[in-house]
């Protein structure tokens, strides 16, 4: 039986959820390189470390959340409809073996040692700038600016809640409570020039 080429994306994607799941101090060499289907000189060969393939575990799944999540926001779609579908799609990986945001599951876990925090930064800036950017088509830059960062902050919480209870309300009331929130902001200011 031939032997299967693994790709660096499968590698990633696999060791991915292992990392989801487990946590990163709960994933093992072994765990992520039997997952990858590769040995641990293999994995290691590949990514030097466990803290290197953790950046490039990140760099995967905060490029995955660009173009699954943040890339909606330039389609072409009436606003509320980008903001709708972002959030729920958001949710969608949340919901993922209950797990919540994967990157709030690293900041939680690993952020007091600052090993992935300028990386983990420089993310949620961009994310908040996304959402600051969809919510300034209705509203001055200030207010969707702060807007934008409430909203984040609100999501996580949801998220927070939802891991706590496993109650979806929390993250359906987070769509519905931002996506009338939109609606609002479009009727208050489209009768004021931005």
């Amino acid at each position: 039986m031939p032997v299967q080429k693994t790709t660096r994306e499968d590698i990633l994607r696999r060791c991915w959820e292992v990392i989801n799941l487990h946590g990163y101090n709960g994933s093992s060499i072994s765990m992520l390189a039997n997952a990858a289907g590769l040995g641990k000189a293999g994995l290691l060969h590949h990514f030097g470390s466990k803290e290197g393939l953790m950046r490039a575990v990140l760099e995967f799944a905060m490029e995955f959340f660009r173009g699954y999540v943040l890339a909606v926001a330039q389609e072409d779609l009436p606003l509320e409809q980008r903001l709708e579908k972002m959030l729920r799609r958001q949710n969608r990986l949340a919901k993922i073996d209950q797990r919540g945001c994967f990157f709030t599951n690293v900041i939680m876990e690993m952020g007091q040692a600052g090993l992935y925090n300028p990386e983990l930064l420089s993310f949620y800036d961009e994310w908040r700038a996304v959402f600051s950017n969809l919510l300034a088509e209705v509203m001055p830059e200030p207010e969707a600016n702060d807007q934008a960062y409430i909203m984040l902050l609100q999501y996580e919480g949801s998220i927070t809640m939802y891991k706590l209870s496993g109650d979806e309300q929390h993250l359906e009331a987070f769509v519905y409570r931002y996506v009338n929130s939109l609606k609002s902001a479009q009727d208050e200011y489209s009768t004021t020039e931005l």
